[in-house]
């Protein structure tokens, strides 16, 4: 699911003293009571003073923009391949293999009945999953994901 979103948009013609910031490059950033907070690279909001806000950046306005809940994301989910009997099928090592980057002998060898395939933020999660879901396996999902296919199919890394 997408939003739109009015943000106001900078760029930095001069590379201030604190924050990691690109010349050139486009940032978003909020007014305060004389001075600016400026989300740099890192996604920290560095606060400048009106004055070195005109000295380092360069006001373009507002901008209209889209983004999804996912980008804001910050939670550290884990996706688990689980086993259906006690010698993996196929499909399950196949499944192994792809996501892990092994042969078929080593994914064999390495699955057990509950097998961390990675731990990562929900767009790390996405990328597994497109993956995944091109085989008839079972996995589990820590904690919880709260993204269902069609929002995963709207970000474009999601297809059937």
């Amino acid at each position: 699911m997408f939003f739109e979103a009015a943000c106001h948009v900078c760029s930095c013609v001069k590379l201030p003293p604190q924050g990691k910031f690109t010349l050139g490059s486009y940032y978003v950033f909020e007014y305060l009571i004389d001075a600016e907070k400026v989300i740099d690279d890192s996604g920290n909001g560095i606060v400048v003073s009106e004055k070195r806000f005109k000295l380092y950046f360069e006001n373009h306005g507002k901008a209209v923009t889209s983004y999804s809940p996912m980008s804001m994301d910050c939670t550290i989910y884990s996706i688990y391949l689980m086993i259906q009997d006690t010698i993996p099928a196929l499909e399950e090592i196949k499944a192994y293999a792809k996501i892990m980057n092994k042969n078929y002998l080593q994914a064999k060898k390495a699955l057990k009945q509950r097998n961390l395939l990675i731990s990562g933020n929900a767009y790390d999660i996405m990328e597994v999953l497109k993956k995944l879901n091109t085989f008839q396996v079972r996995y589990e999902i820590e904690p919880p994901y709260p993204y269902k296919e069609r929002e995963m199919q709207e970000t474009g890394l999601f297809k059937r």
